[in-house]
């Protein structure tokens, strides 16, 4: 029997940082363990194409590292679509993926993010 993910307090936390936010996960070990969403987002996803969502953004973040040695570590990642913008930020053991409206200031979310004091 599947393990019910729990919601957790910073990812809270951040999806009330801005309304533009829909939803906020932690990633580690290319799992999604703790996520909030926005009770008025309708979900873009079942949920069989949501862990392959959060599974590709491990991927992709794990193919991205190859290149930190010559370029610097990533800090972060933004894919633009026609319904939805993605994040991925890189944390130091995972990744925080959000999802916005496609029209959000992805800058402006993600400097409110960092300006946060909580652990995320």
């Amino acid at each position: 029997m599947a393990q019910r993910i729990k919601q957790a307090d910073p990812c809270t936390q951040i999806l009330n940082l801005h309304e533009d936010i829909r939803f906020v996960g932690r990633i580690k070990d290319r799992k999604l363990i703790t996520f909030a969403r926005r009770p008025t987002a309708t979900a873009l996803l079942d949920e069989e194409l949501s862990n392959m969502a959060h599974y590709q953004a491990s991927v992709k973040a794990s193919w991205d590292e190859m290149f930190n040695e010559k370029l610097g570590k990533t800090n972060w990642m933004i894919t633009s679509k026609e319904k939805v913008k993605l994040i991925t930020l890189f944390l130091d053991d995972g990744l925080l993926i959000l999802s916005t409206q496609p029209d959000a200031d992805h800058d402006d979310i993600i400097a409110q993010i960092k300006s946060l004091n909580a652990k995320i």
